[in-house]
């Protein structure tokens, strides 16, 4: 019967280990997470593999470019101006009671809203 290897490892959400609970090169997991980390010579904790290791900011700096959709469970899209400030546009979809499709024509122009009623109509200037 061969050797059972075992490295640290937890099962509780989220967590990531302390740099004090690994030696340097060691490895540990989070099971639940699906996530692998090692502590570097620096003494820094770092997930090592998996996509959970890349944030946004990484990607788009790359230039990646994607084909699929962009799904988002419940979250908004918040733009924030070229000033970090209090003030930010936020876009949010009201809980959906059926599919829907919004699509804006090939054409240059300013989206206008009508006051605070349901309607908006799209403006398009030449």
């Amino acid at each position: 019967m061969g050797t059972v290897i075992k490295i640290k490892r937890s099962e509780t959400p989220n967590q990531i280990p302390g740099a004090s609970a690994l030696a340097v090169h060691e490895l540990a997991m989070n099971v639940t997470d699906g996530k692998l980390f090692t502590k570097t010579s620096g003494g820094v904790v770092k997930e090592v593999g998996g996509a959970g290791a890349v944030n946004l900011q990484a990607v788009t700096n790359a230039g990646a470019v994607t084909s699929n959709d962009i799904t988002l469970n419940g979250a908004n899209l918040v733009f924030e101006g070229y000033q970090e400030n209090a003030y930010e546009t936020t876009l949010t979809v009201a809980e959906p009671t059926g599919d829907r499709v919004i699509t804006f024509p090939d054409a240059s122009g300013d989206v206008a809203m009508l006051g605070d009623s349901l309607a908006f109509s799209i403006v398009f200037g030449s």
